[in-house]
């Protein structure tokens, strides 16, 4: 059986599952700006294409427009 944690365990236990969470948050948000950032150039490829991804997302176009616009990439390079 485990030892009884002291004060001192637990303070590193909390910290490491802060640590553990913050790169969780960090790599979702990653994933998710990713995944708008691929369907708004997918929903150019054609007229209607913005309709199709919705309905493949089962989601409203509206939904489509707004994250897209959200996670739309600033930088002028791309």
């Amino acid at each position: 059986m485990a030892p009884r944690p002291d004060d001192q365990a637990r303070t590193e236990l909390q910290d490491l599952v802060a640590q553990a969470s913050t790169r969780r948050d960090a790599e979702h948000d990653r994933v998710e700006t990713e995944f708008w950032q691929e369907i708004d150039a997918l929903q150019s490829r054609y007229h209607g294409a913005q309709q199709d991804i919705a309905d493949a997302l089962g989601v409203k176009r509206n939904q489509i427009l707004r994250q897209t616009k959200r996670y739309r990439s600033t930088d002028p390079t791309e």
